[in-house]
């Protein structure tokens, strides 16, 4: 693992260049305010929370709260130095399970979930959704 390198990854990753479906955009608000202690985690690793490799798609948990089973991201280098870790009851591991990646040189993708986060709809619209009451 290169933490040097991922920063300089996540670094040169405009939030333009995530998912801008409005699911990816709510989690990337609201998951260093819902994960303040996963977000220092990923941080020490070099990885930015706010830019997601992938994500899965949510589902109300509940009435105002998105359910993400998981939440990947790219880090730099090869695996060695990198270790399982659990933070706040959340298993942050190594996925072999994810979309062609485009970045070139060495790296592997972590993963984490589920995250329950908080729905901004005042924010984002969500057409079409059916809201619980």
């Amino acid at each position: 693992m290169d933490i040097e390198k991922t920063k300089e990854y996540y670094k040169n990753y405009p939030r333009d260049d995530t998912c801008q479906c409005e699911y990816c955009q709510n989690l990337i608000d609201e998951i260093r305010v819902a994960y303040p202690g996963l977000a220092v985690f990923m941080d020490s690793i070099g990885v930015d929370i706010e830019r997601p490799f992938e994500v899965s798609l949510p589902y109300e948990y509940k009435k105002g709260i998105w359910s993400f089973p998981f939440v990947q991201y790219l880090v730099v280098g090869n695996t060695d130095g990198f270790q399982e870790t659990i933070v706040n009851d959340i298993t942050v591991g190594i996925c072999t399970s994810h979309p062609k990646v485009k970045y070139k040189g060495e790296h592997f993708i972590v993963e984490f979930g589920p995250v329950f986060i908080n729905i901004l709809k005042d924010k984002y619209k969500f057409e079409g959704e059916q809201w619980l009451e």
